[in-house]
């Protein structure tokens, strides 16, 4: 059976692949999606509540940690109460599943003790509208054809995978919403979930087994990040160390990054809070002034070689940024001055770059159908 998420328009995505155009679709939802049958539960998704802006009426916090335990878990419910939720949009290697597998493969190498059929949730953006000085891939032919057949591939690799779910957004809505798409249709069982990101892969083993049992004794242990490529500051303190002698430490530096985090502590504290599209511009300031409820715990006190690498699939940092501007495919005009400093910092001519200050951008098929007129 084929499982259909949409808030507003139930529409088999067999039907929709068989469109030129998915960019007909308008409802900001989900659509699990299986070209090939899967082995899962049907899941439909209720309808939508109301999305969390900054006008919401925001839950309290406390203003220090409150004890209180989950009611336990029987045996059959452990393998889903973990969940994996990686994190993907267009990108110029698509239709390839490389950065995706890397990913998925990286989480079964190195989470060590994620139970074998932990639920995976394995989530596509849809392809942003053209839009001034962005450096996402925007909507075209091209584009549209590269992002149907990605998601093709997911299908057919997945179809087997009876833990796996593939959701795919009817347009783009931006990870923030995603989350609050993938939390609303998590298994009631589901109290803890990593968050991935498309390219962000693990590097270092990571002892899960530690983490779930170090969280659940410890309720003020909310999430856990894992150093990348730079370094952790900011130190909290108020240390915990777990039975297997592994350090958690606080500091007061949120990222939405690659993380572990209780699902509760997203619906109910954090998810309010946010009106951005990445949750970490908006957590910031309430991790400052509330660090003892929202700074969150690092792996091993942030210290060490990094956890995870970053790939940069996006292509909008440093010499693949470049490499863009250079093919036209971003004008010099959409770079921002940050754009610009890290490019500088990662070794880019910045006097070469500015050569492309006058350049044509790439026309895409609306502008080229613009111009013909």
């Amino acid at each position: 059976m084929k499982n259909t998420i949409r808030d507003t328009v139930i529409c088999p995505l067999a039907t929709i692949l068989k469109r030129k155009c998915i960019r007909s679709i308008t409802a900001l939802a989900f659509v699990t999606t299986f070209a090939v049958q899967l082995k899962s539960h049907n899941t439909v998704l209720p309808a939508k509540p109301p999305m969390h802006t900054s006008s919401s009426v925001e839950k309290s916090v406390p203003e220090s940690d409150n004890d209180h335990k989950d009611p336990p878990l029987s045996h059959s419910s452990t393998a889903r109460k973990t969940a994996v939720v990686i994190f993907t949009h267009l990108i110029n290697a698509h239709p390839s599943l490389d950065s995706l597998m890397a990913i998925y493969n990286g989480t079964k190498l190195y989470l060590n003790g994620l139970p074998e059929k932990a639920p995976y949730f394995l989530t596509v953006d849809g392809i942003k509208d053209n839009t001034e000085g962005e450096l996402f891939l925007m909507e075209n032919r091209e584009n549209r054809n590269k992002y149907d057949e990605y998601i093709r591939r997911l299908q057919i690799y997945f179809k087997d995978h009876d833990n796996v779910k593939l959701l795919i957004a009817g347009k783009n809505i931006g990870l923030a919403n995603i989350i609050r798409r993938v939390i609303e249709i998590l298994p009631p069982e589901t109290m803890y979930m990593y968050l991935f990101q498309h390219d962000l892969p693990l590097v270092r083993e990571i002892n899960h087994t530690d983490i779930l049992s170090t969280a659940e004794a410890n309720d003020k242990m909310r999430l856990v990040g894992f150093k990348g490529e730079h370094p952790i500051r900011q130190p909290r303190g108020d240390d915990i160390t777990s039975e297997s002698g592994i350090l958690y430490r606080r500091f007061k530096q949120w990222t939405d990054r690659n993380h572990f985090v209780r699902v509760d502590h997203y619906q109910n504290d954090i998810l309010p809070k946010v009106t951005s599209v990445f949750p970490e511009d908006n957590m910031h300031k309430p991790t400052r002034l509330n660090c003892t409820y929202f700074a969150p715990y690092y792996y091993e006190a942030g210290k060490g070689g990094p956890f995870y690498e970053h790939t940069d699939a996006s292509e909008r940092y440093g010499h693949k940024l470049y490499e863009r501007v250079k093919r036209g495919e971003v004008p010099y005009s959409s770079l921002s001055k940050v754009n610009i400093m890290t490019m500088k910092q990662k070794g880019v001519n910045i006097t070469e770059l500015e050569q492309y200050k006058n350049h044509l951008p790439l026309l895409n098929d609306r502008d080229r159908f613009h111009r013909m007129k």
